[in-house]
């Protein structure tokens, strides 16, 4: 049995204020008395016999081990009893203190990144955004890339309404001189030598006999609108042909490889901590593309994002790399034409009237241009034409084969309707808030620590994860502080 226990022992008493679970320990303790001890008391839990009956205080020191008292009893004759139990945290601080153990909150923060995810969150949103214009390639007027077969291949031209408009006005044009002037007599058929030279006439101004009319209109092999500024896609300027026909006008043809650039746009993030990842929604807005979401894990140091854009004027499309930092998060792509039907919607082709014209004489030429067409435009006497027409029957095979294409019609503008929207890149962010700012933790549950420290390194509320700490305590008493320290202690 403890000896100290018929040594009459001195304890300290006083008052003192300290949480429950904490490190704290008295400057002084003021009240010095010699007490005796209760039969059959514990060490960590002793009762004490003092004299007196006018005994107010809450703390108690013995030795080395210091004491909350639990109960005060006056008992008779002025005897006190006064029941205590260990505060092992004060007791045993240095060597809590000097241990290293793994920390998950403290007052030493693990970075702004780390997530403190105790921290409920509002419902209640905040929306901010950062726009960009791609002012060098969208344009909400655009333009009409005509693409037609020429004398010498296929090209594609950039045109606005009024070309169209003059391009039609001038194929109908062409067909109501010719139809006039075979109509009007303009071209002598009243013998043979006066037929021939006219038939030749008509061939070398229009090509009227056969399908070169027909054929002229579906030249023009596509039409659409896209909205972008011509600028970047044009090339030099050509004179327009559907086949053979020389229109009169002259536009810029486009290049068909890709225009490319670039724009940077901010990300109007809330926050400037780990609540960009856990309470921050980000997206992005691509013209013609629409909504993208954005993984905020991936941009919560990044300060913006970059989007590279390519597009072709052609096909009207266009593709989207997204890139922030040192990595790419993600392409996308967008169409944005819009058809534009045209053509001719065909009356009777210059050919046709003339086939009408010379009704009754159709005879004689009716073999040499039977392959070509079904016009029948001459009736010369007898046995002329076959001779004569074979050479010219050769060479207008040769185009017709070349320029034949399917009939297109005159229409209205359709599709495309992405371009009616916006056609900036805008970045949009969604904030839910915490209920308290994560700072504010500090004090009452620590910060976010999750690494291994010496306990010295801390002050405040600290709470540990398996901790065990090394004393010269009994099983109890070890037991008690390490409960304490993994529950949440205070070092003070």
């Amino acid at each position: 049995m403890d000896s100290r226990r018929y040594a009459m022992p001195t304890v300290n008493f006083g008052s003192f204020s300290k949480r429950r679970n904490s490190t704290k320990q008295p400057a002084s303790l003021s009240d010095q008395r010699t007490v005796k001890l209760k039969e059959t008391t514990s060490i960590d839990a002793p009762t004490f016999i003092i004299t007196g009956d006018d005994f107010d205080y809450n703390y108690a020191q013995w030795g080395n081990r210091y004491y909350f008292i639990t109960d005060i009893r006056s008992v008779h004759n002025g005897l006190s009893e006064i029941d205590c139990v260990l505060d092992p945290l004060a007791t045993y601080k240095s060597e809590i203190l000097a241990s290293t153990q793994y920390v998950a909150y403290s007052s030493v923060s693990g970075g702004a990144w780390l997530a403190d995810t105790r921290l409920p969150v509002l419902k209640s949103v905040t929306a901010a955004k950062q726009t960009a214009a791609i002012s060098s390639l969208f344009n909400e007027s655009g333009f009409y890339v005509l693409t037609c077969v020429g004398k010498d291949g296929c090209n594609t031209f950039a045109a606005d309404i009024t070309n169209l408009h003059a391009l039609l006005d001038r194929i109908n044009d062409w067909s109501d001189d010719i139809v006039n002037d075979i109509i009007g007599d303009t071209y002598d058929f009243s013998s043979v030598e006066d037929g021939l030279e006219s038939l030749g006439q008509m061939m070398t101004r229009t090509g009227v006999v056969g399908n070169a009319y027909e054929a002229a209109p579906s030249c023009i092999r596509s039409c659409i609108w896209v909205p972008f500024f011509p600028t970047p896609f044009v090339n030099t300027g050509k004179e327009l042909f559907l086949g053979q026909f020389d229109t009169g006008l002259s536009l810029f043809t486009l290049n068909a490889s890709p225009v490319k650039g670039s724009i940077t746009v901010g990300i109007p993030w809330h926050f400037s901590d780990w609540r960009r990842s856990y309470c921050e929604d980000v997206y992005l807005y691509l013209p013609l593309v629409g909504m993208v979401a954005l993984a905020s894990d991936n941009l919560v140091q990044q300060s913006s994002i970059t989007v590279k854009y390519s597009a072709t004027a052609t096909d009207g499309c266009v593709c989207y790399q997204i890139v922030s930092g040192d990595q790419i998060i993600g392409s996308y792509g967008g169409q944005c034409s819009a058809n534009y039907p045209i053509g001719i919607s065909q009356q009777a082709s210059a050919g046709a009237i003339a086939q009408t014209a010379f009704e009754g004489l159709h005879k004689t030429v009716n073999a040499g241009f039977s392959a070509a067409s079904q016009l029948h435009p001459v009736a010369i006497a007898g046995g002329v034409a076959d001779t004569a027409m074979t050479g010219i029957e050769a060479a207008y095979n040769t185009i017709d084969v070349a320029m034949s294409r399917n009939n297109s019609c005159i229409g209205g503008v359709g599709g495309g309707a992405g371009a009616g929207l916006d056609l900036n890149v805008t970045c949009y962010t969604v904030a839910h808030d915490t209920v308290i700012n994560p700072s504010d933790m500090e004090l009452t549950m620590g910060l976010p620590t999750m690494k291994p420290l010496q306990l010295s390194q801390c002050s405040g509320f600290c709470q540990c994860v398996n901790a065990h700490v090394e004393a010269p305590a009994m099983a109890n008493e070890l037991d008690a502080i390490d409960a304490m320290l993994n529950s949440g202690f205070y070092i003070e």
